[in-house]
């Protein structure tokens, strides 16, 4: 809690539980407590820290007066809102008329709640006398009280006040305060006062009694708050602690800070109530914070130590046993024996003074009523016998030399036959006493080096023992056999250890082992066991003692908690702390069942007793809510930068996660509040997990780096008794990709696919095009290289048919050229014939030769030539020409001879 000072308790009608206190408004889940303070940097938060009274609508709303205005909560968004008209007044005690309308007290008068003007309006402006409290009787009717001892009553038609003084008939005092007022059921008026209790009002006559003014130690009881309990009892809140009243009857009772109880109240300055679903009163103190009384579904009556005479001397509880006279006696290992008289409740206590009569020692390991004596067994100081009425030690044993002597001082446990025999397990044998020689002797079936723990004698009268690292002996007289059984190595049909701690026989004649290793049952037939352990369900693997109730259930005490067992169904139930229980860890060889159905258990730190057929079935099912949820380990908050909670936890049906949000845990609590830490859970998130997973203690799951995607997780919720919500809180969860995994995403890599697709297919378009272009083109170029052929061929064979008729004219040519030395004109004539007949023959030769570089190749054949010389025969070739058409023609070279590379 924020503050131990608490004005105002409140259950909502989801289950949550609301303290007002002097620092914050605190919510509490059964777990853990949100405080709702003031920032002046929201504008949405609670106007002050100082809440002062607490109230829900019919509508869900949660009211809360302060000291500084009203205010309404969103429990959705978590917002709070000033009601207009309260700013910076003191606001206490909120309640709601028969309409359901907001009525509260503020600068000494009773206001009503305006709706429609969003204003308080004020009860009879003409009253004038201080207003304290009030409240509504069942036909409606305002009552109220003030600080000057007077009670009012309202009347709607003149809007005015008639007055009754509840002091006027008292005894003088010094004030007339009368802090609070509450209409019971019988239509009467609980008043109460500063300085003179408590008083009751007729409404009917408008008459008052006193019914309790003073505290036993004669000083004035200050009463400040009453709440129904159920039928005629109602608690009423004092500085001097809480009174339990019977308003029909008078009794009363007292309950006060005990610094020695640590299950007393806290602080005597009570100041409020509240009640839950459950029937649990909620005490809120001044000093001490907040007390929970629970409706005892499972009752557990607690004896330890206290500073009073009706507790027990020490807290390890090591033997319980009953006498016949109708004690119970109980052994102690840290504070000697107690007598517990079971009528009155008075504990007689008997520890070592070292007077004549007295006990041997404080630490008690054995205990056994033999008639009018207690033989009691210490740790290493031997044996003593009381006289249970006189409560004196008669006669001690240590251990001696001799046959009939004690080889050990000490003696663990006791235990009396059906034919009588007294016998004694010590840490050096088994002994019996012999009662004619006041001695004792070894029980020579039993190996006498072993420690013997626990003793028993079943139906036909076989003797077992249980002994410490030996496992467990029986012997059988009618046999004469001994037999032992051990824990053998890969054997799980074979004793589960050798420490055996007790034993004990159920309805059904079958015989139970627990040892410090586990829990075993007995087959005789088949002479094997039967293993239980953890993995059936139980605590702890250290099992102490087991009684056996009515209905025929094992009560089975563990090293963590006590364990209901119902052996034909295998049903467990595990009691703890939380169930009341003193402590998880119980004791050895320390129990015992009463005829009249009470069990008893002994622990570390005292003694419990029970009854299992008052324990009564919590029949409130569980409302459970999600109350937290962390990514990365960081609360959620609503409304904050980046975060994905835009209402509170508890009602927020979905939430959209970003992929970088994928690891998360989710806290849940199931609102109740009797036994809350035995409630038990189960949860599931769809889309990961295929079944339910059952929780007990832990109310937090994880789950790490989910993949993009919706899940619904669900959780489901029981209490103590074991009775289910069956209707899961759900909550949807979508985690989205990331960006390059989200549906646009998606839908660019469609759209890029597609456009890959298609220029893919383009290129392949075009790439066809483009072959089959180059293959017409190839085509076409054959076709002009067959064209081209076909010309060259024709030029070939036209150069040939041309050379032919050339070579045919150059030989005659020649031997005219002979003939004409002697004419001049004829033979220069015949020589420009040759040459150009010359010219025409390398001209075809050319063309063929052409032909040739088609087929071969090209290749150049250079030779250094005089180039005036070949410009001087092409020269002449045109002169003839040139001299019939009178042209002026003529060569000019150079003076130098020109050289040059030409190709031939």
């Amino acid at each position: 809690m924020s503050y131990n000072t608490v004005f105002d308790i409140l259950q909502d009608s989801k289950g949550f539980m609301w303290f007002a206190s002097k620092d914050g408004l605190n919510r509490f889940d059964g777990y853990n407590f949100k405080v709702f303070r003031t920032n002046p940097a929201d504008s949405n938060s609670i106007g002050s820290n100082l809440t002062l009274s607490l109230l829900e609508d019919k509508s869900g709303i949660l009211w809360v007066g302060t000291s500084k205005g009203l205010f309404s909560y969103n429990d959705t968004t978590e917002h709070f809102k000033l009601i207009k008209g309260t700013f910076d007044r003191h606001v206490n005690e909120l309640k709601s008329d028969k309409q359901g309308n907001i009525c509260f007290i503020m600068d000494g008068n009773v206001y009503k709640y305006n709706r429609f003007s969003q204003s308080p309006v004020v009860y009879s402006p003409k009253q004038k006398d201080r207003i304290t409290s009030f409240d509504f009787a069942p036909d409606g009717t305002l009552w109220v009280s003030t600080f000057d001892g007077l009670i009012k009553r309202y009347h709607t038609k003149n809007d005015s006040f008639s007055s009754y003084d509840v002091f006027k008939s008292s005894a003088t005092v010094i004030s007339k305060w009368t802090y609070k007022i509450f209409i019971t059921q019988a239509n009467s008026i609980l008043i109460g006062t500063s300085h003179q209790g408590i008083k009751l009002f007729d409404i009917r006559t408008g008459s008052y009694r006193d019914i309790l003014s003073r505290n036993a130690d004669k000083t004035s009881i200050f009463a400040k708050n009453f709440i129904h309990y159920e039928g005629d009892v109602y608690w009423v809140a004092t500085e001097s602690g809480v009174f339990v009243y019977n308003i029909k009857t008078g009794e009363h009772t007292n309950i006060r800070k005990n610094q020695a109880d640590p299950y007393a109240l806290s602080d005597n300055a009570v100041y409020t109530f509240g009640k839950d679903k459950e029937g649990g009163i909620w005490v809120g103190t001044y000093f001490g914070g907040v007390n929970y009384y629970p409706k005892p579904f499972t009752q557990f009556d607690k004896f330890f130590p206290r500073n009073e005479a009706r507790s027990l001397s020490g807290n390890a509880v090591r033997e319980i046993c009953r006498d016949d006279y109708g004690h119970l006696w109980v052994g102690t290992e840290d504070a000697g024996i107690n007598k517990l008289n079971l009528q009155t409740g008075r504990i007689s206590k008997f520890t070592p003074d070292g007077s004549a009569g007295s006990i041997a020692h404080t630490n008690i390991h054995g205990l056994l009523p033999v008639g009018n004596q207690l033989w009691i067994g210490t740790y290493e100081q031997g044996l003593d016998v009381m006289d249970i009425r006189s409560g004196k030690v008669i006669r001690h044993y240590d251990e001696g030399d001799g046959r009939s002597k004690l080889k050990s001082n000490f003696i663990d446990c006791l235990y009396q036959t059906r034919t009588g025999e007294i016998l004694i397990g010590t840490s050096s044998g088994l002994y019996r006493y012999n009662k004619t020689s006041d001695d004792f002797s070894l029980l020579p079936q039993f190996p006498s080096y072993f420690h013997y723990m626990s003793i028993l004698e079943d139906e036909k009268g076989v003797l077992w023992a249980g002994t410490i690292n030996n496992g467990l002996i029986s012997y059988d007289p009618a046999k004469k056999q001994t037999k032992i059984y051990r824990n053998e190595s890969g054997n799980n049909k074979s004793l589960s250890d050798n420490f055996v701690n007790s034993m004990f026989i159920d309805r059904q004649k079958a015989l139970w082992v627990p040892t410090e290793n586990g829990l075993n049952h007995f087959d005789a037939k088949s002479q094997t066991f039967k293993r239980y352990g953890t993995a059936d369900g139980f605590p702890s693997n250290v099992f102490y003692r087991i009684e056996q109730d009515k209905a025929g259930k094992l009560w089975i005490s563990t090293s963590k908690g006590l364990v209901s067992f119902q052996p034909e169904t295998g049903k467990i139930k595990v009691y703890t702390k939380a169930n009341g229980l003193l402590s998880d860890q119980f004791n050895y060889n320390s129990s015992y069942r009463g005829n009249d159905g009470m069990i008893y258990f002994g622990s570390v730190n005292g003694m419990i007793g029970f009854n299992p057929d008052e324990f009564v079935k919590n029949p409130v099912i569980p409302q459970v809510y999600i109350t937290g949820f962390q990514v990365f380990n960081q609360e959620l908050q609503i409304g904050r930068e980046g975060s994905p909670l835009k209402r509170s936890i508890s009602y927020t049906e979905d939430i959209q996660l970003d992929h970088d949000q994928s690891t998360f845990s989710i806290d849940f609590a199931a609102l109740v509040f009797t036994d809350h830490e035995t409630a038990e859970y189960a949860y599931k998130l769809e889309g990961v997990d295929k079944e339910y997973t059952h929780l007990k203690g832990n109310r937090r799951v994880f789950y790490t780096k989910l993949a993009p995607g919706k899940y619904t997780f669900m959780v489901k919720g029981a209490n103590s008794s074991g009775v289910w919500n069956e209707a899961p809180r759900k909550l949807t969860i979508e985690i989205s990709p990331p960006f390059w995994l989200s549906y646009w995403a998606y839908t660019f890599y469609l759209a890029l696919f597609l456009a890959a697709i298609y220029f893919v297919a383009l290129w392949f378009n075009n790439k066809a095009k483009l072959k089959n272009k180059r293959k017409q083109q190839a085509m076409e170029t054959q076709k002009e290289k067959e064209i081209y052929q076909a010309k060259i061929e024709f030029f070939t064979n036209i150069a040939h048919e041309i050379r032919t008729p050339l070579t045919l004219i150059k030989g005659p040519m020649g031997d005219l050229l002979k003939q004409a030395a002697e004419v001049p004109y004829m033979e220069k004539k015949l020589k420009i014939m040759e040459r150009n007949t010359d010219r025409l023959f390398k001209l075809t030769n050319q063309l063929l030769d052409f032909r040739k570089t088609e087929v071969n190749g090209f290749s150049l054949n250079f030779v250094k030539a005089d180039i005036s010389e070949i410009l001087t025969d092409i020269f002449s070739f045109f002169q003839t020409i040139t001299e019939q058409k009178n042209l002026n023609y003529k060569l000019v070279l150079p003076e130098q001879k020109l050289e040059a590379y030409i190709d031939t």
